[in-house]
């Protein structure tokens, strides 16, 4: 039912291959070697991505002992490096996702609305990964729950998060979005990234 994505860390890049094995959609993908310890060492908005690839790795063929080297180029990198990329990108995450919410309730689009809140709750995983200088291990909704033991957080950021995804009703994901981006700016704030 899943797809299968293999990466290969190569010295020179390779075109990404996919194909279906029945129904299965099986996709290679290739980074180089420089470009993968480049992320890993100048961090910007897919650093947490990366960095929980390279912790969760299995090798099939070649050097067993690079995941937990690039792991421990990920894990080295300076707390004030994750903080500027947080800063440089900050525009690029939750804001405009979380007002598309409020503009599906404004134009009455309710069945674009999850969409938003998906976008909005994945983009501050990504923004929480990068504060808290740490990375998910799992994607989706179990990413964002990953992220609930994280020691910086907005406000209520658990209950409000898992009552975003869940729900349907658009009046409560409004109200939900409004406290969740209030806290979000709070946190922001206190941590002086604003």
């Amino acid at each position: 039912w899943s797809d299968l994505e293999m990466l290969m860390i190569t010295r020179e890049e390779v075109p990404r291959k996919s194909f279906l094995k029945g129904t299965v959609p099986i996709t290679v993908n290739s980074i180089t070697e420089a470009k993968l310890r480049l992320i890993l060492e100048e961090p910007d908005l897919q650093w947490p991505f990366y960095a929980g690839l390279v912790k969760n790795l299995v090798v099939l063929a070649g050097d067993k002992s690079k995941p937990s080297y690039y792991s421990s180029i990920a894990s080295s990198v300076p707390q004030e490096k994750l903080r500027k990329a947080l800063k440089d990108n900050l525009s690029d995450l939750v804001f405009e996702s979380c007002g598309r919410i409020f503009s599906c309730i404004a134009r009455k689009r309710y069945d674009n609305i999850y969409c938003a809140v998906i976008e909005t709750l994945l983009e501050m995983r990504t923004a929480l990964c990068l504060l808290n200088c740490t990375h998910v291990n799992h994607d989706y909704f179990e990413g964002i729950r990953e992220t609930f033991n994280f020691k910086r957080l907005p406000k209520r950021y658990p209950v409000l998060a898992t009552r975003m995804w869940n729900t349907k009703d658009p009046l409560c994901i409004a109200k939900d979005s409004r406290e969740l981006l209030r806290n979000y700016l709070s946190l922001l704030k206190s941590e002086k990234i604003i």
